[in-house]
């Protein structure tokens, strides 16, 4: 299982942060307005599309299923579209 670390997650921002410069003006925008929203406030709400997407992802955690480490590098180096 992977570990978090603060130097592992800002190299993880910055990389995110790179592609996220690549994007075209108006993707940008939305990922600005995105960030913005969350850094404004100590308390995040979801909106009821983002909890339907996550509710059966937190069930699965409940059972105890969870994504191998093969399937999270997968995940990550799949390119943007």
């Amino acid at each position: 299982m992977q570990t978090c670390d603060m130097a592992n997650t800002l190299d993880k921002l910055e990389q995110l942060f790179a592609k996220v410069r690549a994007l075209p003006a108006e993707r940008q925008e939305l990922a600005l307005e995105a960030l913005a929203e969350i850094a404004a406030s100590d308390l995040y709400i979801l909106s009821d599309a983002e909890r339907a997407v996550l509710e059966p992802a937190l069930a699965r955690a409940k059972r105890g299923e969870f994504a191998s480490d093969e399937d999270i590098e997968e995940a990550i180096r799949k390119p943007w579209v």
